[in-house]
């Protein structure tokens, strides 16, 4: 996965809500990656990995942990 590539996400049934949503609302036509998973500055990262999304068919554009998605198709720049 590189950034660029276009991609369609899953939210694990483990996610939290805000990731479910967030797939849901912003993700029907999915989400291009803006930077590669990595361990994320903010605060409350939890340890893991997130990477950074831009959705393709709105203006959302966002993080979303690694450990609570699964990629189930890409498409490579």
């Amino acid at each position: 996965m590189n950034i660029g590539d276009t991609i369609q996400l899953k939210a694990l049934g483990s996610a939290t809500k805000r990731t479910k949503n967030r797939i849901h609302n912003r993700g029907k036509s999915g989400f291009k990656v803006r930077q590669t998973p990595q361990r994320a500055k903010f605060t409350d990262n939890r340890g893991v990995e997130w990477i950074q999304l831009d959705a393709i068919d709105n203006d959302w554009s966002g993080w979303l942990p690694m450990d609570e998605i699964e990629i189930t198709s890409a498409t490579i720049k």
